[in-house]
């Protein structure tokens, strides 16, 4: 009995065996075949998520009538692409298919493995076999995240990321390598300002760009990707912005992330101009400069998707020295939101945005790890601005001065009646110096974080150091005495003070052409009005600065409307325009107001897209 059971059991694995081998023959040998090919028409197993790819397949026979082909990710409703094989042919191939987010599933959990199914989407079930096709032998392939880019803003440096890199940064604990410009990973250094050596020029927005796109090639030749994400703060924002526009070419950019990117500019950057610090990257980010010049001429996004995460937890005029609210301090909701893209408000400060888990975990990882279904291209975003309801930052005049004894400098600033609020800021690059104010009546008022909301910001990324606030203060000359402490350098300290305005007079601005060539006129016109009248002027000034660091007097001619001045630049590159306007009042307040234009003068203007 035993023997008899012996031979049955070897008859039978000859049996299988027989007919694994014949099954061998068919479906290797002339079963058909899918294959993954990159852009240089090799066939691949192994892919960069974001990677631009082909698929084909190879049919055992000829077709006696065209087929068509469908490539399916892993199950039949994640459609890649499909093909037609032609009538007495065998083979075809797709256009170029797009992989993001084929590293994640669609539970945004990891999945490196997938399966590639071919199906003869025109053919019945039983008419698929007679073509060779079979859907249960898919093509097995293996899937490497994207690159994660990360750029800096203004001021800034690749340290500005530390929270992101390293062993125990957000993007290594999830699995992802990140790669912040200037940080020496590959070449590529941008330039907007250097605490060390602050009066050295940065290189404009264009020429950043150039280096992100430097970057970006060295960090794709590393890894073998084809695309990256890209998470920006600040100014970086708006240098990622141009190299999409201008400079990307095939695209490369997976999404762009942006933390607190001033769209509509910020005038933060003021204090910054009047010290000649950062020159010309400050006065880039005027909102002059970049509603007028930048965002006319940088309009397209070339199907990459943009995020606007906005901070917004300063919504009281007092704690705002230098934007309108809401803002982040120096970036304003309504400047956040001046690029298309899909924003969000989130309660966090500036110079937290790039820092902050909480925000990480909760919206910048989920983007990161956004599934292929998620990937619909940028006309599936909002093609136009969002619009933010935008009021005009008012201004004092710029108070500027060294301090180099311990008697400090002590500057009138007028406030005019009918302010609302009165918020000061002070920019003090040593972030030592103290401020003493004296109120219209001539009292010393004890400045108080729940009263005058005062904040100290000891960061050296950030725009203010000091910033401090009084509601519908007294009307007259406040006196502002900036003093040294301690720490203030022997030689002393340089510093700018400014104040911003809700209510009372309000000066508006403008130049007859923004984007000037050599040689050809540009019309200042500005008033100083208080409700819908205007003002009898008692002083009133406007300063050119050249792009080579000169500045002048423009004079101005008075005119029942206002003030005019007319120029001619000759020489190409960014201009600031300061205006400062004087009235007394009947009540013998006097009215201080300044505005801050900016502008770009070119060998040979751009055109301005429609």
């Amino acid at each position: 009995m035993t023997r008899v059971l012996v031979s049955c059991l070897l008859s039978a694995v000859l049996v299988f065996c027989l007919i694994i081998f014949t099954s061998a023959q068919t479906y290797g040998q002339e079963a058909d075949q899918v294959t993954l090919l990159n852009q240089a028409g090799d066939a691949v197993t192994t892919l960069t998520d974001g990677d631009l790819v082909r698929l084909a397949i190879e049919l055992p026979e000829a077709v006696s009538e065209p087929v068509t082909i469908s490539f399916y990710l892993d199950r039949e409703t994640n459609l890649l692409g499909d093909c037609r094989v032609p009538d007495g042919e065998r083979s075809c191939m797709t256009a170029p298919v797009g992989s993001l987010g084929w590293y994640w599933n669609e539970n945004q959990e990891v999945q490196p493995e997938r399966l590639i199914y071919a199906i003869a989407s025109d053919l019945a079930a039983a008419d698929r076999a007679a073509v060779g096709l079979r859907p249960l032998a898919p093509l097995q392939i293996s899937v490497r995240p994207r690159p994660v880019v990360l750029v800096h803003g203004f001021g800034a440096s690749y340290t500005t990321w530390e929270k992101y890199l390293g062993p125990s940064g957000y993007l290594a604990l999830m699995g992802l390598h990140g790669y912040a410009v200037g940080d020496g990973q590959v070449t590529g250094t941008l330039h907007t300002g250097n605490l060390l050596n602050p009066t050295a020029r940065t290189n404009t927005i264009a020429g950043n760009a150039a280096a992100l796109g430097e970057y970006i090639r060295n960090v794709k030749a590393e890894t073998g990707a084809e695309q990256v994400d890209l998470i920006v703060h600040s100014m970086g924002g708006l240098i990622s912005r141009y190299y999409i526009d201008r400079l990307m070419g095939q695209r490369d950019v997976a999404q762009l992330i942006m933390l607190g990117t001033p769209n509509g500019g910020s005038d933060c950057t003021l204090l910054v101009d009047s010290l000649g610090l950062y020159q010309p990257a400050g006065l880039e980010l005027r909102s002059s400069y970049i509603r007028h010049v930048f965002n006319p001429q940088i309009t397209e996004a070339n199907d990459v998707p943009f995020y606007i995460f906005a901070g917004t937890p300063i919504r009281l005029g007092l704690l705002s020295p230098c934007s309108e609210t809401p803002n982040d301090l120096v970036v304003s909701l309504a400047s956040a939101a001046a690029s298309p893209g899909e924003l969000v408000e989130v309660p966090f400060l500036h110079i937290e945005l790039n820092a902050s888990g909480e925000l990480f975990d909760t919206y910048v990882a989920s983007l990161l790890r956004k599934p292929g279904s998620e990937f619909t291209g940028r006309d599936e975003q909002p093609s136009r601005r969002i619009e933010i309801e935008s009021n005009t930052v008012q201004f004092s005049q710029i108070y500027t001065g060294v301090v180099d004894s311990a008697q400090g400098n002590t500057h009138i600033i007028n406030i005019d009646s009918n302010v609302a609020v009165a918020s000061f800021g002070l920019l003090d690059p040593s972030r030592t110096l103290t401020v003493t104010v004296r109120g219209a009546s001539g009292n010393v008022i004890v400045l108080d974080p729940v009263i005058n909301g005062l904040t100290i910001i000891d960061d050296p990324d950030s725009l203010v150091y000091l910033g401090y606030g009084f509601e519908n203060p007294n009307p007259g000359p406040w006196q502002v005495t900036v003093r040294p402490t301690q720490r203030t350098p022997p030689l002393g300290t340089e510093y700018a003070i400014v104040a911003h305005y809700a209510g009372g007079a309000t000066i508006e601005a403008g130049l007859s052409n923004y984007l000037p060539g050599l040689d050809e006129e540009v019309t200042l016109t500005a008033t100083l009005e208080l409700g819908d009248e205007p003002l009898l002027l008692t002083n009133a000034q406007a300063v050119l600065h050249h792009p080579d660091g000169r500045s002048e007097i423009i004079q101005l001619s008075e005119t029942n409307e206002g003030i005019s001045a007319s120029w001619q630049p000759q020489q190409p590159g960014i201009y600031g325009v300061d205006v400062i306007m004087r009235s007394l009042l009947p009540d013998g307040v006097l009215v201080d107001r300044s505005t801050y234009l900016a502008f770009e003068a070119f060998d040979d203007p751009p055109e301005i897209r429609q």
